[in-house]
């Protein structure tokens, strides 16, 4: 599983010294890509992973020994022979590796930066995480951090120059990777946060239940809709971000903010509740819209669309059938193959 700020802010709360490393940089065939972290606790216990292999054994080894003393270093490994056989790998590669340690009793202000940031992103919004590099010695050094919000207000001590500032409101580190920079003769490790993969379910039927769990396990935001609460509550979908019931279900759509960065998928329980929720699907920006059904289901419907003015282009943009031709027959085989899909969806528009 991937490392969730949650888990970083339980640790802050409950006074549990850790680190944190994180893949700066890579090249060549590597593990895991930039962006990847790892939280390391003083009993080896492991939040996220770096990939594994005897670079992440290395790695953990060094957050335990940064944890005696507090610092944070910046380290650089190389796959050689012995590394890519530890790593069950044929092409060699480079990572550089932040690992940055976390010591009892945090200051307030670091927890304030922490619970913003789970905050937003819990609710699928950005935010950028600063850290200013601060008593660098030889190779080791302490960080001060605070939160930039999409509104511009800043979370925790302002340690921001003005220049960084205006780089980050005119969306300048807008991928997906830390970097590092320079401004007014100080170094800065700059996070952009991205928006949360969300994936929108209308149905909260067998399949609809058994997609949600597979988004759960596959680190997707999933917010589940449907017009019958004995279908459409907590109960029965414990791992969901968000149930809601409504009626009719194109009411959900004035309480969404469904962008690039979400997925929807049309389950309901019959044609004519698929068509409107499908029509109003399509006036968003969903980087997928998948429907449920046969071919001549999916054909009458897309006769009635195109009756209303929707262009065969637009239509042409949908899933349906959904799901990858697995063969699949079940509700767990079909939630396989619908987020097999959208794995791959969300893979080639990157």
């Amino acid at each position: 599983m991937e490392l969730s700020n949650q888990q970083i802010l339980d640790c802050l709360n409950h006074s549990t010294p850790f680190a944190i490393a994180t893949i700066v940089t890579h090249k060549g065939s590597t593990p895991r890509t930039s962006g990847s972290k790892m939280l390391v606790l003083t009993d080896r216990k492991l939040y996220g992973t770096i990939g594994g292999g005897l670079v992440e054994a290395s790695v953990i080894d060094d957050c335990l020994e940064m944890m005696s003393v507090s610092q944070c270093q910046i380290k650089k490994f190389t796959l050689n022979q012995e590394l890519k056989g530890g790593l069950d790998m044929v092409c060699g590669g480079d990572l550089t590796v932040l690992i940055e340690t976390f010591a009892a009793n945090p200051e307030p202000a670091l927890i304030q930066v922490f619970t913003a940031l789970t905050a937003q992103e819990k609710a699928g919004k950005k935010a950028v995480l600063i850290s200013r590099i601060k008593g660098f010695s030889g190779s080791s050094f302490t960080t001060q951090k605070c939160l930039i919000l999409p509104n511009g207000t800043i979370k925790g001590p302002n340690i921001v120059p003005k220049a960084l500032f205006d780089a980050i409101c005119d969306n300048k580190f807008s991928g997906t990777a830390p970097v590092i920079r320079n401004y007014d003769l100080e170094e800065f490790i700059i996070e952009p946060g991205v928006n949360c993969d969300t994936l929108y379910i209308f149905g909260a039927g067998h399949v609809g239940l058994q997609l949600a769990k597979m988004a759960h396990l596959t680190e997707f935001r999933t917010i589940v809709v449907d017009d019958r609460a004995e279908f459409a509550n907590r109960k029965r979908f414990q791992h969901a971000h968000t149930v809601l019931v409504a009626d009719p279900l194109t009411n959900a759509f004035e309480t969404m903010s469904i962008d690039k960065n979400s997925y929807v998928v049309i389950l309901t329980r019959g044609h004519l509740h698929d068509q409107i929720v499908l029509e109003a699907a399509l006036k968003t920006e969903a980087a997928y819209i998948g429907m449920i059904g046969s071919r001549r289901k999916r054909d009458q419907i897309y006769t009635n669309l195109t009756k209303k003015g929707i262009t065969k282009k637009t239509l042409n943009q949908i899933y349906s059938p959904i799901g990858l031709d697995i063969h699949s027959e079940t509700p767990a085989e079909i939630a396989v193959s619908i987020i097999g899909q959208i794995i791959k969806v969300r893979a080639t528009s990157q």
